[in-house]
């Protein structure tokens, strides 16, 4: 770590976390991906987050866009998929996976166990391309 804060590698995971968050939410035009209500990015009342379907458990699975779905911050969020009564975090979990797809969800499963090295600068540069991309068809 240096001196005056964070270290170059925390600095920029903490740019690739700010760019994914940014391109789920975008991606899914600031609304709820499971309840399609809005966020109040999209002129709505609620607080929207990107979620990762399948954790992070590896940089290749937490910067993959694939994984990540929008979900209202609240009661999806934090009250659904993190819940502590596992009934309810189940329920939130089978939902989410409903609405992806069994094939993606496969796919997802797949790349928690993978153990090569990711390359961070080329997933920044991919990141880049891929919000700009999406901005420019907003």
């Amino acid at each position: 770590m240096t001196k005056l804060g964070k270290s170059p590698q925390k600095k920029l995971k903490k740019q690739l976390d700010d760019l994914w968050f940014e391109i789920i939410k975008l991606r899914a035009g600031y609304k709820s991906e499971l309840s399609g209500i809005l966020g109040k990015n999209a002129g709505g009342t609620e607080i929207i987050t990107a979620h990762h379907i399948a954790g992070k458990s590896n940089n290749r699975l937490r910067y993959e866009l694939e994984n990540g779905i929008c979900l209202i911050n609240g009661k999806e969020h934090i009250f659904g998929v993190h819940n502590h009564n596992p009934s309810i975090a189940s329920y939130y979990q089978k939902a989410i996976i409903n609405y992806i797809g069994e094939e993606r969800w496969n796919r997802l499963q797949d790349l928690q166990i993978y153990k090569g090295k990711t390359d961070l600068k080329l997933i920044l540069i991919s990141l880049q391309q891929e919000l700009k991309k999406l901005k420019n068809n907003s």
